[in-house]
């Protein structure tokens, strides 16, 4: 449903009553930023130079607010931000995590109910990122979202979410994954033996692979967004097989023999505080990956009707794809029959179409899967580097920021991420140092998730007539899922509940968390340095542009929303 707006009178009225002015509280200066805050703000028009940028304001042109002066190429249309959001969702937990959580209830029917609650609530916190990138549509995601939500003290929550995000969990996930999708390829091969003996070598194989990726991602956006696509397909069709098979199962055209799982009913059913806080967790990641495409909303064509909408068809898709999943799996594996040292999805094509499925095919997809990930990850990432160097979050901007004149990407920025995906890759020692790498990641998300979820309700009451509010998301799902995901930050440091068949791991349960929070307290320093050190001794007002992209479009009048919306 499209916001509100008020005509121009009205809003320069609203504009000195939501003025933010200096995020220290002191008068900000007008137009003149200074050399680096210039730079940043004009990157977009510099680096666009070959006429590939948005349209700028003129005769028979909609007006366009900072707001949306992106100065990448609009290339990414419904199929391929949903492939974005597909490809960061779908990965391997699908195919592993129904079996721990259906452990954890002590019942698939429990399992189930659990599924389809933490999808819904997940809808609630990607439809609120959908309201906030209509608002916000240029390349960040959560790093304007929550500038915007909460700007004082000078862009603290914003700054720590991009320092934390950018220069570690991002690049520490791609190189997670990428040593994660070498040991499928190994094991669809027969050659498992390899997983835990050449560590190192599968390390390099997922090196050569990111790089082959990182290079795609430079040199053609379109390309890069093809391979999405594909990449988004293969995830579609194993998901489809394995979702088609359960429906046929349900309505008997294939036979089976009969078993409990769903006679049985609730019964069985054991929640105590720790299962249901493993089993969320494990849930809600598997739905984790819907923000992918709020780093990405500059280049989205269409901004109004794309992103709600790819948001709202991928998730929705996911979610009857992911119930139907767990059907299939618990109609022809018995709870008590559940291997936990395999992917249950091996265990149920082995049982439905033999071994080959099995023990080589379903390997392989996930494998791709995996790499799937990994490319969205390079994608979503690199635009992510690129935004907090042209917001002003980290040094260099203008270098961050700049797009290659001849491929139209944010090479540099690309770069970074790379470099650093292969410090993460190859730095830690194999075994428990790896796999913690691999906790880490995750640590210190639930809490952004929930303060954007929160920002959503902020910005509703601080900006009620924002004119590009082109979508509103429903408040209620919105403030469950950030109680939700703040919940889940907190439980982190609750002893999870132990798994029937699952190995606990080697390091304390609260080591990764408390590392998560330890971390993002040490990005104080550098917001320190540069918020206030840095712009009090140049008197660079770094975060003018918060103020300016809100006045801006506070100020558009009712035709420049119309030209806007048909454009942008």
């Amino acid at each position: 449903m499209s916001g509100q707006y008020l005509p121009i009178e009205a809003a320069a009225a609203a504009a000195a009553a939501v003025r933010v002015g200096s995020l220290d509280g002191s008068a900000l200066p007008g137009p003149s930023f200074g050399s680096e805050a210039a730079s940043i703000r004009s990157s977009s028009s510099s680096s666009g130079g070959d006429g590939d940028g948005p349209a700028r304001s003129g005769a028979g042109q909609a007006k366009t607010p900072l707001a949306a002066d992106e100065g990448l190429r609009k290339q990414i249309g419904l199929f391929s931000a949903s492939s974005i959001i597909i490809g960061q969702v779908v990965g391997s937990g699908i195919f592993s995590t129904p079996a721990s959580v259906a452990l954890l209830c002590g019942s698939p029917s429990t399992a189930l109910v659990l599924w389809f609650v933490s999808g819904v609530v997940s809808l609630g916190g990607a439809l609120g990122s959908a309201e906030l990138g209509t608002m916000f549509p240029q390349n960040g995601g959560m790093i304007r979202y929550l500038s915007h939500a909460y700007p004082r003290p000078r862009a603290l929550v914003a700054t720590i979410m991009a320092y934390s995000v950018t220069f570690f969990c991002r690049p520490a996930a791609i190189a997670a994954n990428v040593a994660i999708f070498a040991q499928y390829f190994y094991f669809a091969a027969g050659r498992a033996d390899y997983i835990e003996s050449r560590d190192y070598l599968l390390r390099g194989i997922g090196a050569v692979v990111m790089t082959a990726l990182m290079v795609l991602n430079i040199v053609s956006v379109r390309w890069s967004l093809r391979l999405l696509n594909a990449f988004a397909v293969v995830k579609m069709a194993t998901l489809l097989i394995v979702s088609f098979t359960g429906f046929l199962l349900m309505v008997g055209a294939v036979k089976r023999t009969p078993g409990t799982n769903w006679s049985r009913g609730f019964s069985g059913t054991h929640l105590s505080v720790q299962a249901f806080a493993s089993a969320m967790t494990r849930l809600f990641w598997s739905w984790e990956g819907w923000s992918n495409v709020g780093y990405v909303v500059g280049e989205v064509r269409n901004v109004k009707r794309t992103l709600p909408l790819s948001l709202g068809l991928a998730m929705g898709t996911l979610a009857v794809l992911y119930i139907l999943a767990n059907v299939a799996y618990f109609s022809v594996i018995p709870l008590e029959d559940i291997d936990n040292g395999t992917l249950l999805a091996a265990q149920f094509m082995g049982r439905v179409f033999g071994r080959t499925m099995g023990q080589v095919v379903l390997p392989a997809c996930i494998g791709l899967s995996i790499l799937g990930v990994v490319m969205s990850e390079l994608f979503g990432g690199s635009r992510l580097m690129y935004s907090a160097g042209k917001t002003g979050f980290v040094p260099y901007g203008d270098v961050l920021g700049d797009v290659h004149p001849r491929f139209g990407t944010p090479v540099y920025a690309m770069l970074i991420i790379w470099a650093l995906s292969l410090v993460f890759l190859f730095a830690p020692p194999p075994g428990k140092a790896f796999d913690l790498l691999v906790d880490l990641v995750q640590e210190g998300m639930w809490y952004f998730y929930a303060l954007t979820a929160f920002g959503v309700i902020i910005l509703r009451y601080r900006l009620p007539h924002y004119p590009l509010r082109r979508f509103r998301s429903p408040l209620i799902l919105a403030l469950l899922f950030g109680a939700l995901s703040l919940m889940l930050g907190v439980l982190q440091f609750y002893p999870p509940a132990d798994i029937p068949g699952k190995k606990q791991p080697y390091t304390p349960y609260y080591l990764a968390p408390l590392l998560g929070v330890i971390f993002m307290a040490l990005c104080v320093i550098p917001w320190y340095l540069r918020m206030w050190r840095f712009a009090d001794k140049t008197g660079i007002q770094l975060l003018a542009w918060i103020e300016d992209e809100e006045q801006e479009v506070l100020r558009m009048s009712d035709s420049d929303v119309h030209r806007f919306n048909r454009t942008g």
